[in-house]
């Protein structure tokens, strides 16, 4: 189908299948990318996406849009992402990955609120054992494979995921003890 978002949307309030599979299939590529880059997780990825989906078709008698309709997507998988995020079934992948993606900010609001989080991380990082704080470090700011890891630190493969996975936890639950209010903030920033 040659169709426009619009004119696919209207048909999808109808009840076509088809046009949703049209519609699907134009727009779950650059969504995935968008999720994904939020939440660092295919399969989270993957989950919200089929929610997204799931409720475009759960309200399709209630969809509009002017043309494209992928911002429209982006607003529901923004908020599908803040609510597992709340619920804490998706893990944004550390702190870092918000800080590392976030521009540099605009007012003295966001910078202190940008230096509260960035405190919390620092402050984390630097209690944490030398092989774990490696391995996040390689991980996160240097984006090195779990084997490239394991090849430059001389470890197994299993005990630089083990490392990487304690470390996300534990400055998770220190910027959610000492800064959840300003990483809320940031993280509704980020998405907006």
């Amino acid at each position: 189908m040659n169709r426009t978002d619009r004119e696919l949307i209207g048909l999808i309030s109808t009840g076509s299948q088809d046009a949703f599979q049209v519609l699907f299939n134009r727009h779950w590529k650059p969504l995935y990318a968008f999720v994904f880059r939020l939440t660092r997780d295919e399969d989270h990825s993957k989950d919200i996406l089929q929610d997204v989906f799931m409720y475009i078709w759960n309200n399709r008698e209630k969809l509009y849009t002017n043309e494209s309709f992928l911002p429209y997507l982006h607003t529901i998988a923004k908020s599908s992402v803040m609510s597992n995020f709340r619920k804490n079934k998706v893990r944004l992948e550390g702190v870092d990955t918000l800080l590392n993606d976030i521009q540099t900010p605009a007012n003295s609001d966001d910078k202190l609120l940008l230096n509260e989080v960035q405190v919390a991380v620092d402050t984390e990082l630097s209690k944490m054992p030398t092989n774990m704080r490696q391995c996040f470090k390689l991980s996160r700011y240097e984006d090195k494979s779990i084997k490239e890891i394991a090849a430059e630190l001389k470890l197994s493969e299993q005990t630089v995921k083990n490392n990487i996975s304690v470390a996300l936890q534990r400055l998770r639950q220190s910027v959610e003890q000492g800064s959840l209010l300003y990483l809320s903030v940031l993280v509704i920033k980020r998405l907006m």
